[in-house]
């Protein structure tokens, strides 16, 4: 690397750095398993020194809760839509499952790196669980809605609610978590299908 462009980079914010950082450790996620992940494989993609990784993070694991942030952030929003799936027909819901779909097609190799950080820190661990529990709660509040406005058959919905979602997550991951990946129109109608059983039955 050119003196010019090592100057540049110490000038750029620090907020810029430490989104090059994250960039780069988002592209080698998509890339490579969590195991192999490191200060140096990450850093080597920025164009800056460890030190500067150290400016900003404690370690990998930090580095890895900050991606969970970044990654829940958007899968809560996309929860919320599938919040409203108790007032919604079953081709809005449908609509509003496709996008909790389209997110895994786009980041499944990330989502399943970060449930492998998830085996190796507690910490990892703890706000990856958090993440999936949020979207637990939206279903069970959506199921209980339809129990209690009769649309739906009495059931343990906090239990039917845990199992859908652990099920339709862990299978997203396993179609989308690494390549070839399935087709996004087929694995939306396989998700689908399970929760129409279940939520829209005989829709």
């Amino acid at each position: 690397m050119s003196v010019s462009v090592q100057r540049t980079k110490r000038r750029q914010p620090p907020e810029e750095t430490r989104a090059q950082v994250l960039d780069a450790a988002q592209a080698f996620l998509r890339e490579r398993s969590f195991r192999e992940l490191s200060v140096e494989a990450v850093m080597s993609r920025t164009g800056h020194t460890r030190t500067v990784f150290y400016r900003h993070f404690d370690d990998i694991p930090s580095l890895v809760l900050t991606l969970i942030t970044e990654v829940g952030a958007e899968l809560v929003e996309v929860g919320q839509a599938w919040a409203d799936a108790d007032r919604a027909t079953p081709s809005e819901a449908r609509a509003q499952l496709a996008l909790f779909v389209e997110f895994y097609a786009r980041n499944g190799p990330l989502v399943r790196a970060i449930a492998e950080a998830s085996h190796h820190d507690e910490a990892v661990e703890r706000a990856y669980a958090e993440m999936s529990e949020a979207f637990v709660t939206l279903t069970t509040q959506a199921m209980e809605t339809r129990i209690g406005r009769g649309e739906l058959a009495p059931l343990d919905a906090p239990e039917i609610a845990r199992a859908l979602v652990r099920m339709v997550g862990g299978y997203l991951l396993d179609v989308f978590g690494h390549e070839p990946a399935t087709d996004p129109k087929r694995a939306l109608e396989t998700v689908w299908t399970i929760w129409t059983r279940t939520l829209f039955p005989g829709a």
